[in-house]
């Protein structure tokens, strides 16, 4: 005997509830549950912050970067494809646009998975413009009529000015590279189902990672610690180990007994990342001025220290030297690790 079909009104929606959906609907709610246990899984397990996830500078909340897209597209088994691609070239004025739709497909199926959408253009201020020291603006140019911004270094206070680039064209396999990136990093976000998580905070994240309650919510022992987020662990940040953490005044990584100034470890960290991506101990200097406005030995925070040795890490040599001669804030996976904001829905669009 067919069983009766029970139809529920909600609202102007009309929903089916034979036994046959529930025991369907309760089967995905089961994978669904499943999937998000591994997730964090892999998150506590395998996911290093600051180098797979973790804060861009500029920015307030975490975003995943192309290492760790790299590494969830291996968990879930998805290969990338370019399926599209636009450009606009302008060989009058050195300009370049282009868009880029990245396909994420799982490799024992052929299904796909999903996509991402993703444009860069040399209009965008980080190629348009470069900054430079006062003795490097040409001659024609009037300094008073320059955007400028003010710097601190090792002997003093001092400015750089915005200058237009004259070079473009050199800029335009960045900035198809950059495209390439960001339609990457946000089809991962779509495919893996992982777009809303990095909407938190970061210890909001934290807390998710650890299975716990977020911001707003009691731990499970129900108690709060002083300087510590709801329901966040009282353990070691991801990705850093238990020395690098360690203050007080007769600690090693605690220059002057400062907790708040960046370590010997991260300072002699931010230069050998420098130096095995090509950089120059100058080089790297004008880097952290650029990203964080201090040098790494003048006042430089152990969180700026962090932040920029995880930008470091993510970003390739000629991303590092095109930042140096445009002097405009990086964004992260080069925007590749896009704040959440360029990421509005889950189909990767922008």
């Amino acid at each position: 005997m067919t069983e009766p079909l029970q139809v529920q009104k909600i609202g102007a929606a009309a929903v089916e509830l034979n036994s046959g959906s529930i025991r369907e609907m309760e089967a995905r709610l089961a994978e669904i549950e499943a999937k998000l246990k591994l997730s964090q899984d892999f998150f506590k397990r395998v996911m290093e912050k600051d180098t797979d996830y973790g804060i861009i500078p500029g920015t307030k909340k975490p975003s995943l970067l192309q290492p760790g897209a790299d590494k969830l597209n291996s968990l879930y088994g998805f290969a990338k494809t370019i399926v599209d691609k636009m450009e606009s070239k302008d060989y009058a004025t050195g300009h370049y646009d282009v868009s880029v739709k990245v396909r994420l497909v799982h490799k024992a199926t052929g299904i796909t998975a999903g996509e991402g959408e993703g444009s860069a253009c040399t209009r965008e201020s980080k190629y348009r413009y470069r900054w430079v020291y006062e003795k490097d603006l040409p001659k024609s140019l009037d300094k008073d009529s320059l955007v400028s911004k003010d710097m601190e270094g090792q002997y003093g206070p001092f400015k750089l000015y915005r200058i237009e680039n004259e070079d473009l064209f050199s800029q335009w396999n960045t900035v198809l590279k950059m495209a390439i990136k960001r339609a990457y990093v946000g089809a991962t976000l779509a495919s893996t189902g992982l777009s809303s998580i990095f909407t938190y905070a970061e210890n909001e994240l934290d807390a998710w990672i650890d299975g716990e309650p977020g911001d707003g919510q009691e731990g499970q022992d129900g108690q709060k610690k002083q300087g510590q987020a709801p329901g966040q662990k009282n353990q070691q940040p991801r990705g850093q180990n238990q020395n690098q953490n360690r203050s007080g005044p007769g600690s090693s990584n605690n220059r002057g007994g400062n907790a708040n100034v960046a370590s010997e470890k991260q300072i002699k960290a931010i230069f050998a990342i420098g130096k095995s991506k090509g950089l120059s101990q100058e080089d790297v200097k004008q880097l952290a001025l650029v990203q964080v406005g201090k040098e790494p030995n003048n006042g430089m925070s152990s969180q700026e220290a962090s932040n920029l040795i995880g930008f470091m890490q993510s970003a390739s040599p000629e991303e590092l030297q095109d930042l140096l001669r445009g002097g405009e804030d990086y964004s992260g996976y080069d925007d590749d690790n896009l704040p959440e904001d360029l990421f509005p829905d889950q189909g990767g669009n922008y």
